[in-house]
């Protein structure tokens, strides 16, 4: 590839990375119901034992994945000519004389930024249930903006809802995948923006319950 001193930018974003977050990256409201457990070597967990009990884990996606917000093209603004206009670097790897290029020819600015940073499509949920069935999961993820002086914007991205979530016992972990709708699959690109996920738990007496995390699958554009 030649030498630029523009910027690569895609339009396109990639659509399959994959990101864990686990007991490391999870918190939990609280946390004497749940603690952290290893269980084994590679074997970490939020075991909830208490039973009898609600509890609510939560993780912010946009506190472990980099987001962009975006910028202008980089643009060559007038064609032809024997210099390069509005800077002082020489021209001295371009011919003297550059034909101008007709109105039909130049290529048409962009009005608004390339879309870059994150886009989350769908997450898997990696838990287990023991011994007695839960009474209930339910799981939303919500958007919250951040503004000087002002409330706080909270706008719900995945409804609250079992989406899918087992409460039945199974000897091994469940892997039960959460898909956002086509309308929230959007990029999440503004500035003091955060991305929950929360999870509500409730487990009867004698209930075992044990997460294990979440694999998110998620677009990304940072070219």
């Amino acid at each position: 590839m030649p030498h630029t001193q523009s910027r690569y930018q895609q339009d396109l974003g990639f659509t399959d990375a994959r990101i864990f977050l686990g007991p490391g990256d999870i918190v939990v409201n609280t946390p004497v119901n749940a603690p952290l457990t290893r269980n084994a070597a590679g074997d970490w967990s939020f075991n909830q034992i208490t039973t009898g009990i609600t509890t609510i884990y939560g993780v912010n996606i946009t506190n472990a994945i980099i987001r962009r917000t975006g910028f202008g093209e980089d643009l060559q603004e007038q064609f032809g000519g024997t210099g390069i206009p509005a800077s002082a670097q020489p021209q001295v790897y371009r011919p003297d004389v550059i034909p101008a290029m007709s109105a039909a020819q130049q290529l048409q600015p962009r009005t608004a930024l390339k879309l870059k940073g994150l886009k989350l499509l769908s997450f898997d949920v990696v838990y287990t249930i023991g011994t007695l069935a839960l009474t209930s999961q339910s799981i939303r993820v919500d958007q919250t903006t951040f503004v000087n002086n002002a409330a706080k914007t909270i706008t719900a991205v995945l409804a609250a809802g079992a989406n899918g979530l087992a409460t039945a016992t199974q000897a091994n972990p469940y892997v039960t995948n959460v898909a956002l709708a086509a309308g929230q699959q959007v990029y999440r690109n503004l500035v003091d923006q955060q991305l929950w996920i929360d999870l509500t738990v409730v487990s009867p007496n004698t209930s075992v319950y044990t997460l294990y995390g979440f694999d998110c699958l998620v677009e990304f554009n940072y070219n």
